[in-house]
């Protein structure tokens, strides 16, 4: 995060009813600033106490100048000319009328990193994993014997079960990785696509244990896919690598024993986002393409994601979430790549790309079903931007244009990942794959 907002607002006493009116408003704004590196200070499956909240606060407050100062080293890499490149070859792609990979291909080759700039990524990204270590360690020391062995547990369950196949590239660039667990099957077996969260400027492949061993108990593959950061390219390179990593997966089926035409999709936040679009977005097989795999399908059978956006859209986030900031949401502003503070004067392929990258714009009648999981309520409210980027109201507007489309769209609100949360998932995704795999096939 470029954006280090997050200041402690110190409460009068003693003022008088104007002054305190006065610091009650300046908290209220304060909620509502982006939390400086969020992602990082999580622990998957827990939920800190409120005796920890401050302990974690402590740590964040030592580390996050470190990471501000890591993030201002890997931005810097990236000189004033080839930024400006970058910028220039956007532009004359879309005023070229360039869309989706063609327009990214040609962006890419805008800038180019020497030798010595990839060494310098490379240093400093090891600083970063270096800084990331330290935190889940101090993170770790914080946890009650309960909250240990659940963590435990998760870690466990799925450092236990290996990948097939690990590290598998799929695309050009270093974070076109994937990782393979093949189910025992004499028959081609249906497959759910993991894709990881983190405002798309952070996080790495994954899938929940719990989900991991009951998918591959049930006779279903699992790949853990991740994709291009912000921070190396805007949207919608995210997307698009995403699409590339289903194409591969559907490019080697005969040879992994999978079924390409039973595909879901899963992830949480972000993750949850490309999933959605990949679910309601047009086919991307390209049939002439020279490159075998971008010939292959991006249509996906069905979607069971958490925490999810159904638009990345910030006037659509601005519309369903008034009188909050939600909208200019940092994590926003990097993957777009423009100033959110002037929303309503921006170029208009701003705008476009905006709808591009979002999953309702692309929603039609032949979509995949969809399943939706919110730890927040319906009635939650909006304190933080943290809080508003993933409520469930935005579930709630894509299961009402789901349902007069007739397409199956479940919305679960109030569930932590826990145990009932992924009996849901594999239910929803067991039901889909194994009965109405018939149904995937390319979009019109």
């Amino acid at each position: 995060m470029r954006q280090i907002t997050a200041i402690t607002l110190l409460l009068s006493v003693a003022l008088g009813n104007a002054v305190s009116a006065q610091n009650n408003n300046r908290q209220n704004e304060q909620r509502q600033r982006p939390v400086p590196f969020q992602p990082f200070f999580t622990l998957p499956g827990i939920e800190f106490s409120k005796e920890q909240q401050p302990k974690v606060e402590e740590i964040r407050k030592e580390f996050v100048p470190r990471l501000t100062e890591n993030q201002g080293k890997w931005d810097g890499v990236i000189t004033e000319e080839q930024q400006q490149a970058r910028r220039d070859a956007f532009q004359k792609a879309r005023d070229d009328g360039k869309r989706g990979r063609e327009l990214q291909e040609l962006v890419n080759t805008a800038i180019k990193f020497s030798d010595e700039q990839k060494k310098q990524r490379a240093t400093i990204q090891e600083e970063r994993n270096k800084l990331l270590g330290q935190i889940r360690t101090q993170l770790t020391a914080l946890l009650t014997d309960e909250q240990r062995a659940k963590a435990g547990q998760r870690e466990r369950v799925q450092n236990q079960i290996s990948p097939t196949h690990a590290n598998v590239k799929y695309g050009p660039h270093e974070r076109n990785v994937m990782d393979v667990w093949l189910a025992k099957s004499d028959k081609p077996t249906p497959v759910l696509v993991s894709i990881h969260g983190g405002g798309f400027r952070g996080g790495n492949k994954s899938v929940s244990g719990g989900v991991l061993k009951a998918c591959l108990e049930s006779g279903i593959s699992v790949v853990a896919i991740t994709y291009r950061l912000s921070n190396e390219a805007i949207a919608p390179a995210q997307f698009l690598d995403s699409a590339r990593a289903v194409q591969f997966i559907r490019h080697n089926a005969k040879e992994w024993n999978l079924d390409p035409t039973s595909i879901a999709a899963t992830g949480g936040s972000a993750g949850a986002g490309i999933s959605l679009w990949l679910g309601f977005h047009e086919d991307l097989a390209d049939p002439d393409n020279d490159d075998p795999i971008l010939r292959q399908s991006t249509r996906l059978t069905c979607l069971a994601v958490y925490n999810g956006q159904t638009s990345y859209d910030p006037r659509f986030i601005r519309d369903l979430f008034p009188d909050t900031t939600t909208y200019k949401e940092s994590a926003l502003a990097q993957l777009f790549g423009v100033d959110l503070n002037k929303l309503d004067d921006l170029p208009e392929e701003k705008y476009r790309l905006f709808e591009e990258v979002s999953a309702l714009p692309h929603l039609t009648k032949d979509d995949a079903p969809a399943a939706l999981f919110y730890a927040s309520k319906l009635d939650t409210p909006i304190t933080s931007q943290g809080i508003g980027i993933h409520h469930p109201k935005f579930g709630k507007a894509l299961k009402e244009k789901m349902d007069e489309l007739d397409i199956e769209c479940e919305v679960h609100t109030g569930i932590p990942r826990n145990d009932e949360w992924t009996k849901l998932t594999v239910d929803f995704v067991k039901k889909h794959l194994r009965v109405d795999a018939s149904k995937t096939g390319e979009k019109k």
